[in-house]
């Protein structure tokens, strides 16, 4: 094999492209003997330590913006962070996530939230291949063909279930990240010769909860502090070193280690914030003592509920969670109880994943919630997204083999009218047959992808190859049951969705006659979305096979 030659192996590359952290792990399609992928763990910024994500954060020099400070790496100008949130204009920032200046920062820099993620994807990337240099010779890390998968759901190796999942089983993932929650729910297909789910309740359930990932008890503790300091005195120590310090402790000490014990005590330290003393609130020389939990059936009798300061934090984020859990749960003995499922009203597990998916207080809530459910936390709960991406695309390995759509999608057509049925709706009239038309939604009524979109298309018989050549919007919808009619506010457009039927044998088509002896083509095909990853893949079927070209514009 010559020095430029390429290898059928390929490096699977996965980005966890998170809300507050980031992480990269990487798999080799050769190296079969290899359980788990491999996270990066040695990040710039972290002196020494190791941990498989660094926060989602870029620092621009505002005199020379091609010099930036990323991860952990300490910044010297203003911090751009919560980046994801801005790449979806439609996504509403929620109120319990700290306050950011990035909107600002970016007008100042003159740069789009692309640009930034672009820039710190970018860094990732090349710092994962630096790293991973290490590991392997050069030359044949050059050679392997290489493929970057963003994050889906995390998909675990049938090893890591097979002791407690079956095929037929159902189970939930919750993925409790920095700044979102989100959970899926599969059953298992298969186990072997690898690792089979399919999707059961739709992604968009997710969404429905808002994001309440543990950025929220960062915000919850702000305000405790609050309330334990004063307005006056936060006012000048949120802007001090010493909030910031007392910050980082609760986030990377107390949040991790706290599991619900009874009467557990906390210290949070305010190095030089010259705060007044208030001992009845616990608060002595620049230090609070923080209560972990009230119990009132302590054999040392009843606490007061104000005194458990740490359980306070984070009980509203647990029961968000808990809430969103239960409605997924609920939704998939449902969904399985229509399809006549014999393992309908039973699922088998949750899994946590994600980085507050590791709490164990948040573990033990789920316990209590679900007696009947085995809640299963990895050890590595924090980097199981990321190695999930890099199993996704390791085909011998896991994968989904079908998921369900999170919104209902179509084309407006025009169709025979019928004076009873559509009532009421617009009309126009077909150019060749003079009969009444009306548009309707033509969708796919089944929610499992992919999707099967009918076109019917009326060319003359003379047609030119522009006649051939189809553009509309692909429109979306987010209620429950699909819509009959176009409707404003409730289908709205995608995509521009451009067929191009030219490649297609004209035996395909069906010649009619007008009343009027006009002659005409009946052209009829099929758009076919399919979901993959982030992304939905369009092809155009004909007669049941792929024929034909298919373009989006966004």
């Amino acid at each position: 094999m010559g020095p430029n030659s390429k290898s059928d192996d390929q490096l699977i590359i996965g980005l966890d492209f998170g809300t507050t952290f980031s992480g990269i792990a990487y798999a080799f399609t050769n190296a079969n003997q290899l359980d788990e992928p491999t996270s990066i763990l040695d990040w710039p910024g972290l002196g020494g330590s190791i941990q498989p994500k660094v926060p989602t954060i870029v620092s621009y020099d505002p005199e020379q913006q091609k010099t930036f400070t990323w991860g952990a790496q300490k910044h010297k100008y203003a911090k751009i962070e919560g980046i994801k949130l801005l790449l979806d204009p439609g996504q509403k920032t929620p109120l319990h996530l700290p306050e950011t200046k990035t909107p600002a920062e970016l007008r100042k820099l003159k740069k789009s939230a692309t640009e930034v993620v672009e820039d710190y994807i970018t860094a990732m990337y090349k710092h994962a291949l630096n790293r991973i240099e290490t590991k392997i010779p050069a030359g044949y890390l050059k050679m392997c063909q290489k493929r970057f998968v963003v994050t889906v759901p995390a998909v675990w190796s049938a090893k890591a279930v097979n002791a407690t999942l079956s095929v037929g089983d159902a189970f939930v993932l919750c993925d409790a990240g920095g700044g979102t929650v989100d959970l899926s729910s599969y059953e298992i297909t298969a186990l072997t010769p690898r690792l089979e789910l399919k999707e059961l309740v739709p992604g968009k359930v997710r969404s429905e909860g808002g994001m309440a990932g543990s950025l929220r008890l960062n915000a919850l503790f702000g305000d405790a502090v609050r309330d334990i300091v004063g307005k006056d005195q936060f006012l000048h120590l949120r802007k001090e070193t010493g909030f910031e310090e007392a910050m980082k402790q609760f986030d990377t000490t107390i949040k991790t280690a706290f599991k619900g014990d009874l009467r557990e005590d906390y210290y949070v330290n305010f190095p030089r914030a010259k705060l007044k003393d208030d001992l009845p609130k616990r608060l002595e020389d620049n230090c609070w003592n923080m209560k972990g939990y009230d119990d009132p059936y302590s054999r040392e009798g009843p606490t007061d509920e104000a005194s458990a300061d740490v359980k306070k934090i984070f009980q509203p984020l647990i029961a968000d969670i808990e809430r969103m859990v239960k409605d997924q749960v609920n939704l998939v003995k449902i969904k399985r109880m229509d399809q006549g499922h014999p393992k309908a009203n039973k699922i088998k597990a949750i899994l946590l994943v994600g980085g507050f998916g590791s709490s164990e207080y948040l573990k033990q809530c789920l316990e209590d919630a679900h007696p009947a459910i085995k809640i299963i936390q990895r050890t590595e709960a924090w980097s199981a997204v990321v190695k999930g991406a890099v199993l996704s695309g390791l085909s011998n390995k896991a994968a989904i083999t079908s998921t369900v759509a999170t919104k209902h999608y179509g084309v407006a057509i025009d169709c025979p009218y019928d004076k009873r049925e559509d009532a009421g709706q617009p009309t126009t009239i077909h150019k060749f047959s003079g009969k009444k038309r009306v548009s309707i939604v033509s969708n796919d009524d089944s929610d499992v992808v992919p999707i099967s979109i009918i076109f019917k298309r009326s060319v003359p018989e003379d047609y030119s190859p522009s006649d051939l050549i189809f553009s509309d919007d692909l429109l979306e919808c987010s209620l429950d049951k699909p819509v009959k009619y176009p409707k404003k506010g409730v289908t709205t457009p995608n995509c521009l969705v451009t067929a191009n039927l030219n490649s297609v044998s004209k035996s395909h088509f069906h010649k009619r006659t007008a009343d009027d002896g006009t002659r005409y083509f009946d052209v009829d095909y099929d758009l076919v979305l399919l979901a993959k990853m982030a992304s939905i893949k369009f092809s155009l079927e004909v007669d049941g096979k792929e024929m034909g070209s298919v373009k989006a514009s966004y």
